[in-house]
Order: C-alpha cells, then structure tokens, then sequence
C-alpha cells in the first residue's frame, strides 16, 4: 500500500463532494486496508491519508513550502531587527550606536575605545 497507518490528531470539519465513482474506489479501498493492517479505518481517515501521501511525495508542493518558509524566516528576521532598532535612545546618544559624541557629558562612545573628555576643562 502507498499509505501506511492512521495518525489521530485533532481534526477540523470540512465539507467536499465527491463523484460517486471516487467514493466507490474509497470504499474498496478501505476494504484493503482492512485486510493489510487488521483495523478498520474511516472514509475521513483514508482521504487524509491519501492526501497527505500527494503532497509529501509532490516535488513542487515541496519547494513551495521550502520558499515560504525562507519567506517566513526573512521576515521575521527583518521584524526582529527592527524592533532592536526601535528602542529609545538616551538623551544624546545615537541609535545606532556609532561614535559621535555625548552632547550632554562631552563624552565619547566608548565601544570605539575613546577616552572620556571633560567639557573644556
């Protein structure tokens, strides 16, 4: 069989129309699984399962889910910096953090390695 046992997660409702062909070929097929697995499974669950064995072995659908995840990660990446970036700055001091001058102290940034500096004194 292309598919193997029932997962049980939680479900959802969703409401389809089937030609009464498709339907037919469903119940045979439940009917193997039956026989290949010794439990009985629902429509439901068969149609989940047969679903589910597409779009895992869809090459496409693959690389679609792939793209949107990069999308989702940049994105998120992006949000992140700008919320760092977001923050209030103390009166006089840069956002970014570069190294100009305190205009309050006279001081100099010190991650640049400056020595502090008096206010002409």
């Amino acid at each position: 069989m292309l598919i193997g046992r029932v997962e049980h997660d939680p479900k959802k409702q969703i409401q389809a129309q089937l030609p009464e062909s498709t339907i037919n070929r469903l119940d045979q097929y439940r009917e193997l699984y039956q026989l290949t697995f010794g439990e009985k499974v629902s429509t439901s669950d068969l149609v989940d399962l047969m679903l589910r064995n597409v779009m895992d072995r869809d090459r496409e659908f693959k690389r679609f889910l792939k793209d949107q995840e990069r999308k989702e990660k940049q994105e998120a990446k992006q949000e992140a910096k700008q919320q760092g970036q977001g923050g209030e700055a103390l009166a006089g001091e840069p956002r970014d953090g570069g190294g100009e001058r305190n205009h309050t102290t006279g001081e100099e940034d010190r991650k640049h390695g400056q020595p502090k500096q008096g206010m002409g004194r």
